[in-house]
């Protein structure tokens, strides 16, 4: 095999906790995941040079897909020209930078036969999710993204929007270590990093309010600024997505059962 092409969806929070921080800084996160029908695709062939374009133009180094490579290259002396067309939006908490990243090292393990579990520590490195979304589907993830643990996740309708472009991940941690997040409280969908993110963007909680216009079930994914809306019909999703104006994101959704799909 030369080339390959797939798609990796994107993911959603339905739960995230943060348990703890570590002596390093890192925070100890218990969350439940599923992947969703939104997706980048990525292309993939082998060769001499590693590269990385994004919807045709150059990316820079700090692009999570060109820190995937390095890694790759440095472990296993591999090289692989790249090219991502985005479909998930960017700082909206599903998993659109660890998405590429999984996709190169999804990519590298078909292309060169690389064990996926011996990808996993490298993934780490890149991001908390990368790990997760080299499989995807339901899960529960824990620690720093190394404990996964398979989770069924029934079937959902889904109604996810961004109001607004959110705020680095990093600054939203920094935010929650400064005011703490509201307790779960046995809550089905809960977010600890909601408190300091919307702090930090206030027009975020917008898409909040025109969610629960429609369903009771509303929560932010991820370190946002996204929000999903759970449905119990496909009409009423589709009444709540048109009536959504302004966004810089809103889709109609449901859960996948893998995080990655090889189209050729």
């Amino acid at each position: 095999m030369e080339s390959i092409k797939i798609k990796v969806y994107a993911k959603i929070n339905l739960y995230l906790d943060i348990t703890g921080v570590r002596a390093d800084g890192y925070h100890n996160l218990d969350m439940l995941m599923t992947s969703v029908d939104i997706f980048d695709t990525v292309t993939a062939s082998k060769s001499d040079i590693s590269q990385v374009t994004m919807d045709g133009n150059a990316v820079e180094d700090n692009n999570t897909a060109v820190k995937a490579l390095k890694l790759l290259q440095d472990k296993f002396n591999i090289a692989m020209r790249v090219d991502i067309v985005k479909g998930i939006p960017f700082s909206a908490g599903m998993g659109g930078s660890s998405a590429d990243a999984s996709g190169v090292f999804f990519c590298a393990s078909k292309l060169y036969d690389l064990p996926i579990d011996e990808l996993i520590p490298l993934a780490l490195k890149v991001g908390c999710d990368v790990p997760y979304m080299l499989f995807g589907g339901g899960a529960r993830v824990q620690g720093v993204g190394e404990i996964i643990i398979p989770a069924e996740i029934s079937s959902l309708t889904l109604v996810i929007a961004q109001k607004s472009v959110g705020s680095s991940t990093k600054d939203i941690y920094a935010k929650y270590d400064e005011v703490g997040g509201e307790s779960g409280d046995g809550k089905l969908h809960f977010n600890a990093l909601e408190r300091g993110a919307v702090m930090l963007n206030p027009q975020i909680a917008i898409a909040k309010a025109d969610l629960q216009k429609f369903t009771d079930e509303v929560f932010m994914t991820g370190s946002g600024s996204a929000y999903v809306g759970i449905f119990d019909d496909e009409e009423k999703a589709k009444e709540c997505l048109a009536s959504l104006k302004g966004y810089v994101f809103c889709k109609s959704a449901h859960t996948k059962a893998q995080g990655i799909e090889l189209i050729r």
